[in-house]
């Protein structure tokens, strides 16, 4: 007598059991790249400074005026530049250090009083064009430091632009009047926030 062969559930069977670890492994792999792109908030990987050297984006010169002690706010500096074919406009910077970051300008009221505004509508550059933010001039606010601020730790700001792109830096912490990167001390005009950090708090 000839034993039948095995019918076409045990061949199912079989075929599920010699499948299935490819199926576990491309469930783990589409589960990590889930857990990848949950890294961040936003579900972005945020380019570096380097990297957004490709899109005419050019950063760098980035520091933060050590505050006085028991100071809740401070200030952030950097240099920007637009070697791109289109306007870039900043409009927001993230930094876990502080309860709120501002892009703020310094203007003169009526009175001959240099003020701090925040700059709204964020800052705008040309093609071709650049941003200095430099003291005495326009600049980045850090208000409600969650820490402390000493010379030469690292503070990570996320700089946020008008069509989506968000880029990460370090800027090291200085003290004010003291040499920033890639510049000599003397010969950089100061500009306290002391007088103007009342304004915040009104």
């Amino acid at each position: 007598m000839t034993r039948a062969g095995p019918g076409p559930r045990v061949n199912m069977i079989h075929l599920a059991w010699r499948w299935m670890p490819v199926a576990v492994l491309a469930f783990m792999l589409q589960a990590g790249t889930a857990g990848a792109q949950n890294a961040n908030p936003d579900g972005l990987s945020h380019p570096t400074v380097y990297e957004a050297r490709s899109l005419g984006i050019h950063l760098g010169e980035f520091w933060v005026r050590q505050p006085a002690a028991g100071a809740s706010v401070t200030a952030a500096y950097f240099h920007l530049e637009n070697r791109s074919d289109s306007p870039i406009r900043l409009t927001g910077i993230d930094s876990p250090v502080a309860e709120a970051v501002e892009l703020h300008d310094l203007v003169e009221d009526t009175g001959g009083i240099m003020r701090m505004r925040p700059l709204t509508s964020g800052l705008t550059v040309p093609p071709g064009g650049a941003e200095a933010l430099e003291p005495g001039g326009r600049h980045v606010m850090l208000i409600g430091l969650r820490q402390a601020l000493t010379h030469d730790t690292v503070v990570p700001l996320t700089l946020r632009f008008a069509d989506g792109l968000a880029v990460d830096v370090k800027a090291p912490v200085r003290p004010a009047g003291g040499a920033r990167p890639h510049q000599g001390a003397g010969g950089e005009r100061e500009h306290s926030h002391d007088a103007h950090d009342e304004e915040h708090h009104e």
